[in-house]
């Protein structure tokens, strides 16, 4: 992509790089640390996701996905020190998401959450040497590109990528109880609707 690209440039670039980002986060993957995260994943009571900026955008996304299987999952910008004592005694794991690695404020709460017993995993950049000192796993987003090569639409589609995987993976477990609720919910769907609007598009 230059200072020249067109539209028609753009449109076909876009989907290479996101293929490219998928693949490389996917041949990067270690199988075993992935097993492992899965294993603490299925028990935990309590499922965390933290990130700033726009990895927080991050975090909320994966959260609402979780929290669609009725488990209890919420995105964070910072710690609640209070909220995290009141559950103490609960399984929890934590996500902390950093497209960089060396995120300070990231860095920071993985610190305290390894204090509280807290299973810390990071979803982080190349440069994570300082954050992987206090994860329990690291799971790399594998980007080492400049700015210019639109390293933030890579590592933004790497780290989906890898939060879509865990999600996909609690989702297979549940899979016969979602799709249970998932009937359920049809039953009050309509009180959701725009009763006006779907009047108006049935008589058009």
């Amino acid at each position: 992509m230059t200072a020249e690209s067109t539209y028609d440039d753009i449109v076909k670039t876009l989907p290479a790089l996101y293929d490219k980002a998928v693949t490389n986060t996917r041949l990067s993957l270690d199988k075993n640390s992935m097993k492992r995260i899965s294993q603490v994943l299925q028990k935990a009571e309590c499922i965390d996701i933290y990130g700033t900026g726009i990895s927080y955008i991050l975090a909320q996304s994966a959260a609402f996905k979780i929290s669609t299987l009725g488990l209890e999952c919420s995105a964070y910008e910072s710690i609640n020190s209070h909220y995290l004592a009141a559950r103490k005694h609960k399984k929890n794991i934590a996500f902390l998401i950093s497209l960089t690695g060396s995120n300070h404020t990231v860095i920071c709460m993985a610190k305290y959450l390894r204090a509280t017993e807290t299973y810390v995993v990071g979803i982080a950049g190349p440069y994570h040497t300082e954050l992987k000192k206090w994860c329990h796993e690291i799971v790399e987003i594998p980007n080492r590109d400049a700015l210019l090569s639109l390293d933030v639409i890579t590592s933004f589609s790497g780290a989906t990528y890898i939060l879509d995987i865990f999600f996909a993976l609690l989702l297979s477990k549940r899979y016969e109880e979602h799709a249970r609720s998932s009937m359920e919910m049809l039953n009050h769907l309509s009180l959701l609707w725009d009763e006006t609007y779907h009047t108006k598009e049935k008589n058009e």
